[in-house]
């Protein structure tokens, strides 16, 4: 006696919903929460982490990110870390574990030039020169 097997029904796919990726001239709006994955995160915070304990200046610490074309810039009132020399936001300082609050008291006050037209966006500047 021959059995006959029966298919196996099955479900419809259903469509796959992936947000389409943001335009690169897009400006984030919550610098906070970045669209950077959790490894790219994990691997930043760990290239960084040294730069910042090994820094004694926030002049020094930035020419330490610009050996690897980054710098500290504030966008949108927050200290963030930014790449090449458009100045693309990567993602705040907050975002990385790295508050200004923190930075601010082992470094001290930053020196901060605004960009006219944007408001709460500055770039770090060199101090100037104490007299002797």
């Amino acid at each position: 006696m021959e059995k006959k097997m029966r298919p196996i029904p099955t479900l419809p796919s259903a469509p796959t919903r992936m947000p389409p990726p943001a335009p690169a001239h897009v400006e984030m709006r919550d610098l906070d929460s970045p669209p950077i994955d959790s490894e790219t995160a994990a691997l930043l915070r760990c290239w960084l982490q040294p730069l910042i304990a090994r820094a004694t200046s926030w002049e020094g610490l930035n020419h330490a990110l610009a050996r690897h074309g980054h710098a500290l810039a504030f966008r949108g009132g927050r200290l963030c870390l930014i790449a090449g020399p458009e100045g693309t936001c990567i993602c705040s300082m907050r975002f990385l574990g790295v508050g200004l609050k923190d930075l601010v008291a082992r470094l001290g006050r930053p020196a901060v030039r605004p960009l006219p037209g944007h408001s709460g966006e500055g770039e770090l500047c060199c101090p100037a020169a104490r007299p002797a």
